[in-house]
């Protein structure tokens, strides 16, 4: 009844018990006011909560009493081939579970960002926060009792602005440090980029040996991707990266080696790439047999970075050589 009553639509059929236990999903399809109001979101967690683990007894309870065993016997009477056998229906099982379990984790961290069109107000601002704490409070039991699942949401990713709040909010965050590097060597470099973010803000909360390696590993992911990334994706696979290296270099100041010599390679690249497309002046320096062909915009993702990365220099240089608490 409460499912039903915080939907806030009309049903010709309302949802049964039934019906929620067979996807436990229906509990967030919920009026987004329900977010934003912290008292009956804890309610809604809780139910969503419930309905997760009865769906998980009630599919283990459904393999049980359709197993190989017990239908053998019509089987043989019928001569019927049996379609699945146990250990591929505990697999279907444990990926519909995973499937579940993640999709309500993802859609738990949607509803901490602000929604469109809302109203960046102090009040709201307040209640986003509220709803922040609550929901890392959530996730935080959530990747406890399942270590499993933190490896697949994080694999799955979600949007980088939430990093700080989940690494800061959920104190079980520290074990993405065991998955990291496989992350960091996947073929996706949406994925990577994803990971050297994740890693900087870890490194930030989480000052230990374990997470020294992990950034020095992002580190070298970075300058293997500065030689072998064309130049149409350069900007837009760097540029967002480069606050991971600032944070990076604050957490761990032995590091400020690996992080400067990167930015010197990569603003030099940039200024190659520029120069052999073109001069201050607006002509071309190289001949047209040596003459790189880039596109207008190709150029500005150049420029940009190359300011960007000065600025990240000088920022790291600051907290380097200008900072007195460093030493």
């Amino acid at each position: 009844m409460t499912v039903n009553i915080l939907e806030g639509k009309s049903q010709l059929s309302p949802y049964s018990e039934e019906d929620i236990i067979l996807d436990p999903l229906i509990v967030l399809r919920c009026n987004t006011r329900v977010f934003r109001c912290c008292p009956i979101l804890e309610v809604v967690i809780q139910m969503l909560t419930a309905f997760l683990a009865a769906s998980r007894a009630f599919l283990s309870t459904h393999l049980l009493a359709n197993s190989s065993t017990s239908s053998s016997k019509k089987q043989d009477l019928f001569n019927i081939t049996p379609m699945c056998t146990d250990q591929e229906k505990e697999e279907l099982k444990i990926a519909l579970l995973a499937a579940q379990e993640s999709t309500a984790v993802q859609i738990l961290l949607e509803i901490c960002l602000p929604f469109e069109g809302e109203q960046r107000d102090g009040g709201m601002l307040n209640a986003i926060r509220e709803v922040q704490c609550l929901v890392c409070s959530q996730l935080h039991q959530i990747f406890i009792s399942d270590p499993a699942l933190v490896k697949l949401v994080h694999f799955q990713g979600y949007p980088s602005e939430l990093l700080p709040v989940t690494v800061a909010g959920i104190p079980s965050i520290h074990i993405c440090l065991d998955f990291i590097p496989e992350l960091l060597s996947q073929p996706q470099i949406e994925k990577q980029a994803f990971a050297v973010e994740l890693v900087s803000h870890i490194c930030q909360h989480y000052a230990l040996p374990k997470s020294l390696s992990v950034a020095r590993l992002a580190i070298n992911i970075l300058l293997t991707h500065l030689t072998v990334l064309p130049g149409d994706e350069r900007g837009k696979f760097f540029a967002p990266l480069l606050p991971s290296l600032v944070r990076i270099a604050r957490a761990f100041p032995p590091l400020y080696d690996d992080i400067t010599s990167f930015l010197v390679q990569l603003g030099q690249v940039c200024q190659a790439s520029l120069a052999t497309n073109q001069k201050s002046d607006g002509s071309t320096i190289l001949s047209p047999k040596f003459r790189k062909t880039s596109t207008r915009s190709e150029l500005d993702d150049d420029r940009e970075l190359t300011r960007l990365t000065e600025l990240t220099f000088v920022e790291i240089l600051h907290q380097a050589v200008l900072n007195k608490d460093i030493f």
